[in-house]
């Protein structure tokens, strides 16, 4: 995981309107149990988030340290804008076991893989 820390942030200097890498960032931080720099990682993300998946990763990244009420309304964000613009249903089925929800995990791996078959 350090090394993905400090991938991410030699990413956010060269895009630093990106919000992928502080997306990423704050996951990383919240798999290492880091609760105040994953804090400032999502707000990162969520204020430069130009995506669905952007703000899925966040979503979990909360979930991970406590941040649940947060984090469901990052998701809804995110599935909202998912009606108009592609999200990954595998990011959002990681955000729902973060989130506890097993169900809603397993149905999105379902949508996933049905959005893959030809």
């Amino acid at each position: 995981m350090p090394e993905t820390v400090e991938q991410c942030k030699k990413t956010s200097e060269l895009e630093p309107a990106a919000g992928l890498p502080y997306a990423m960032l704050a996951m990383a931080y919240a798999q290492m149990g880091q609760r105040t720099e994953t804090l400032q990682a999502a707000k990162n993300a969520i204020r430069l988030a130009n995506s669905p998946s952007v703000i899925t990763t966040t979503a979990s990244a909360l979930a991970h340290v406590g941040q649940g009420s947060e984090a469901k309304q990052l998701l809804s964000k995110a599935l909202e804008q998912a009606k108009e613009r592609y999200v990954c249903r595998f990011l959002v089925a990681d955000a729902y076991v973060e989130l506890g929800d097993t169900e809603k995990a397993l149905e999105s791996l379902e949508q996933g893989f049905l959005q893959r078959s030809t």
